[in-house]
């Protein structure tokens, strides 16, 4: 595979984390360096500073000279990444609250609203449909960070959404679970702009857990 010589390292990284989020890469499989050197057909720079960007998401372990191995998550930690994404998207929408500017905060969670429901009117839906639902849902999540003021809490949730995600591109692709999710999206998004703020958090928690549920179906261990 060629690839651009000016954007080798972002290629790379680009072309492997799509490979982990939607599970072309096994959970806890090993590639080595010669493997993607012959892959990408470039030197071993490139591949070692985009296996460092992964890991530094938890996408990947890398071992020096070696290779990596695809992130692994057992049903602890699963636990521990859904409760701990509910703790701090709380904590984001209760920041982004005092954002000054709470009219175009809204205004994204409403046409973030609008694009998902219209996307369930669609009757047959293609991967490409079902890939476009699921970056709205995750941006869903993402606009509060946006709006949070707290690069610290932003850098948290960046890192932690990429493991989420691998599971959740899974368990979205059930129509059940995918209405479940818009459900309790919109119920959130609707307290929001009630101005029911503790409500909207409370209602972040739930959904958080139920979507733990989902992914925790997923794990045999």
């Amino acid at each position: 595979m060629k690839l651009n010589k000016k954007t080798l390292s972002e290629q790379i990284y680009q072309i492997l984390k799509a490979d982990i989020l939607t599970q072309t890469f096994s959970p806890g499989e090993k590639l080595t360096l010669k493997q993607l050197q012959e892959r990408f057909e470039v030197s071993s720079t490139p591949i070692r500073d985009a296996l460092t960007r992964l890991t530094e998401e938890g996408l990947m372990e890398y071992y020096s000279n070696i290779g990596v191995n695809v992130v692994s998550l057992n049903r602890e930690d699963l636990k521990e990444l859904y409760e701990f994404m509910a703790d701090l998207d709380s904590l984001a929408i209760r920041h982004a609250a005092s954002h000054p500017n709470q009219e175009a905060l809204r205004k994204e969670l409403e046409e973030n609203a609008l694009a998902s429901a219209r996307f369930l009117q669609t009757d047959s839906r293609t991967e490409e449909d079902q890939a476009h639902w699921q970056a709205l849902s995750d941006r869903f999540h993402l606009i509060f960070y946006d709006y949070c003021r707290n690069r610290r809490m932003c850098a948290a949730a960046e890192r932690q959404r990429g493991q989420l995600t691998i599971f959740s591109n899974q368990y979205s692709a059930d129509p059940a679970a995918l209405l479940e999710i818009e459900r309790e999206h919109q119920g959130i998004y609707r307290a929001y702009t009630d101005g029911d703020v503790e409500l909207a958090v409370r209602r972040m928690q739930e959904h958080l857990m139920h979507s733990m549920e989902f992914a925790l179906e997923l794990v045999k261990d």
